[in-house]
Order: C-alpha cells, then sequence, then structure tokens
C-alpha cells in the first residue's frame, strides 16, 4: 500500500478543495436560475390559438407580481375529459405591445379546487424570476400539449408587470 504514503502538501490540498467547493457552487446557481428565468417562446406549426371560453378550461387561483418575480397558480383542462393523464401545460406571457412570448416552467400538481376526481391533477404552478422579462402589459395564457396538439388558451387575465 505505497499510494497511501505520500506526503500531501496541506496548503495545495486547501487550494484545491476550495476551488472545487467553489465550481460546485457556480455549476449549482446557473443550473437552479437557468429553471427560474423566461424563455422565449414562439407558436408551432400545429398550434391553435384559442381565446374564448370552451376548448380548454382555464382558472388561475393566484397570480402574485413582486418586484423580483412572479408566480403563478392555478390549473388547466381540456373540455370534456373525465380523467387527466399525462399533459404537458406551461403558462405563457404574452406581452401586448410587442407581441412577444415568453414561456414559465410549470408544474403539474394536485389542486384541491378541482371537484371532478379524476381532474384532481390539472393543477399548475410557476415561478420564475423577472431577471430580463421587458416592462409591459401581459397577457397569460396556458399551453396545453397532449399527444399531437398544442393549444394556446387565453386566461382572460392581463396585468402590468415591471412597474
Amino acid at each position: 500500500m505505497n499510494f497511501l504514503d505520500i506526503e500531501i502538501n496541506e496548503k495545495l490540498f486547501i487550494k484545491i478543495l476550495i476551488c472545487l467547493v467553489a465550481i460546485v457552487i457556480v455549476f449549482l446557481a446557473i443550473t437552479m436560475s437557468s429553471l427560474l428565468v423566461f424563455k422565449s417562446y414562439t407558436l408551432g406549426p400545429n398550434t391553435t390559438v384559442v381565446d374564448e371560453e370552451g376548448v380548454i378550461n382555464t382558472h388561475i387561483d393566484l397570480l402574485e407580481i413582486s418586484s423580483k418575480k412572479i408566480e403563478i397558480s392555478g390549473w388547466a383542462y381540456k373540455e370534456g375529459l373525465k380523467e387527466m393523464g399525462t399533459v404537458n401545460a406551461n403558462y405563457v406571457l404574452k406581452n401586448q405591445e410587442t407581441g412577444k412570448m415568453y414561456l414559465m416552467r410549470t408544474q403539474m400538481e394536485e389542486n384541491i379546487n378541482i371537484k371532478e376526481e379524476g381532474l384532481k391533477l390539472s393543477g399548475l404552478h410557476a415561478q420564475c424570476l423577472l431577471f430580463g422579462l421587458p416592462k409591459g402589459m401581459y397577457d397569460i395564457y396556458v399551453l396545453y400539449q397532449n399527444d399531437e396538439e398544442d393549444i394556446l388558451a387565453f386566461t382572460l387575465i392581463s396585468r402590468m408587470i415591471g412597474e
């Protein structure tokens, strides 16, 4: 076991350890911040935009906008569904002035406000930092993606962001 008998320079070891910890912290900070930042969004070729109620049933339970972040919680499901499977749904903010859209990373969760037992998992929750989002009036949409259909449904809610 000769390889364990090497002499270790204590100062060099501490410097290396500090550098490795700093690299791990920077990596984790970049990873976590990327989850909380808006991504630019453009409509796909098979995306249908719905501005009235009926196709997608949406509701926002919580809309909180502070100077640093926005948080939205609510639910969305396709009208006529009796049971909810795995659905990819996200909140999208559309700037009324420029028309640019921004996608929020959204988690699917159980929503206690839904009465139908099969639709309890239609809850949506998203939080994003306002860093990089231009000030302006925004319309809030839900992007409902299931199988090969994408539906962008307007929630009928608009808010000023970045006042």
